[in-house]
C-alpha cells in the first residue's frame, strides 16, 4: 500500500510576497479532500512587512528560507511517503519534496518543470531564492541552499515545458548546466513529445513542478503578472491556456506513475486584500 501526503508549504519569504502564504492555504483548501492522504503543514512564520526581510549573501531572507526547507525535509524523513502533493507558496517549495523523492527512486525519477521561467538563477544575478530552486536541485543555484540537497539531479533528468525566453544571464547558466530546452512560443503543448522523452530516458516515476506562472495572465488571475496596479514585471509571462495545462496534467497522471506534484506561485490578490480589510472590522473581534 502506498502512502501519499499533502504538504502545505506556505513559504512566502523566498519570493518576498506575503500573498504566497494565503495562496498556499487556498490551494490546499480548493483541492479535493482525501481522507487517505494525511495533510501536514510546514511551520512557516506568518507574513510580516517585506521590509522586515533582510538580505544575506545576496539573497533575501536566506537563512529563513533555508530553515523552512530543512523543516520540510524533517517532515518527509519522519513521514516516509511514497507520493507527495505540495501546495506552495512559491517555487522554492519543490526543493525538499523532489530531493526526497530522488532519494527514494534514484535514476527511475524524471522531473517535468512546467514553468515559464528556468529557476536556475544564482545570488550573483538575482536576489530571491524561488528563482534558484532548480539550480539548487542540480547542485548549483545558491550554494547555501544547494548544500541541503542530499541527492542532486542530472541535467538529463529535467524536462522544461512552457518555458519562455530566458534572460542572457539565464541562457549562460542553462548552457553551463547543460540543460536542453525548447521555448514555448505558442499556446500548444505536445504531450506525445513529453511521453517520448519519458520513454527515451526509461523513467518509471515522475515528479511534476507546476508553477501557475506558466499560464497566460490574460486567461487566469492570481498570478505574479496580474498584480493590481503593476505594469512592469521585469520578467516574461507564461502563454499556456489553463484548459491545456490541466489537460496535460490529466494525461501525464493517466500515463505515468506521478509520485510528486507541486502546485505553486498562486497569488490571490483580491482575497489577500479582503483578508487585510476584514482585520480592521471590530465586529470580527467582538465576543
Amino acid at each position: 500500500m502506498t502512502k501519499t501526503i499533502r504538504l502545505l508549504y506556505p513559504d512566502w519569504q523566498a519570493g518576498a510576497k506575503p500573498e504566497y502564504y494565503l495562496g498556499s492555504q487556498l490551494l490546499a483548501w480548493l483541492a479535493p479532500k482525501n481522507n487517505q492522504q494525511k495533510e501536514i503543514t510546514v511551520p512557516v512564520a506568518k507574513p510580516t512587512a517585506i521590509a522586515a526581510l533582510t538580505s544575506e549573501n545576496g539573497v533575501v531572507a536566506q537563512s529563513t528560507v533555508k530553515a523552512n526547507a530543512l523543516a520540510a525535509q524533517k517532515i518527509l524523513r519522519e513521514e516516509q511517503p511514497d507520493r507527495i502533493i505540495t501546495f506552495g507558496g512559491n517555487c522554492l517549495v519543490s526543493q525538499a519534496p523532489f530531493d526526497y523523492l530522488h532519494g527514494q527512486y534514484g535514476d527511475d525519477l524524471g522531473v517535468i518543470w512546467l514553468d515559464a521561467h528556468p529557476d536556475i538563477s544564482t545570488p550573483q544575478i538575482f536576489n530571491h531564492e524561488h528563482a534558484m530552486v532548480l539550480g539548487n536541485l542540480l547542485g548549483a543555484g545558491d550554494p547555501e541552499l544547494a548544500t541541503t540537497v542530499t541527492q542532486p539531479f542530472n541535467a538529463a533528468d529535467i524536462l522544461y515545458v512552457g518555458l519562455q525566453q530566458p534572460t542572457e544571464d539565464e541562457v549562460a547558466i542553462l548552457q553551463e548546466l547543460q540543460l536542453t530546452y525548447t521555448l514555448q512560443d505558442n499556446a500548444a503543448v505536445n504531450a506525445e513529445e513529453i511521453q517520448a522523452w519519458v520513454a527515451q530516458h526509461h523513467f518509471k516515476k515522475l515528479a511534476i513542478h507546476f508553477d501557475l506562472d506558466v499560464l497566460s495572465p490574460e486567461l487566469f488571475e492570481g498570478l505574479y503578472f496580474t498584480e493590481p496596479g503593476v505594469t512592469d514585471y521585469g520578467a516574461v509571462a507564461g502563454k499556456l491556456a489553463p484548459t491545456k495545462a490541466f489537460k496535460l496534467l490529466k494525461q501525464l497522471l493517466a500515463e505515468n506513475d506521478v509520485v510528486g506534484l507541486t502546485i505553486a506561485e498562486y497569488l490571490p490578490w483580491s482575497a489577500a486584500k479582503l483578508q487585510q480589510l476584514f482585520k480592521e472590522l471590530t465586529i470580527f473581534k467582538a465576543e
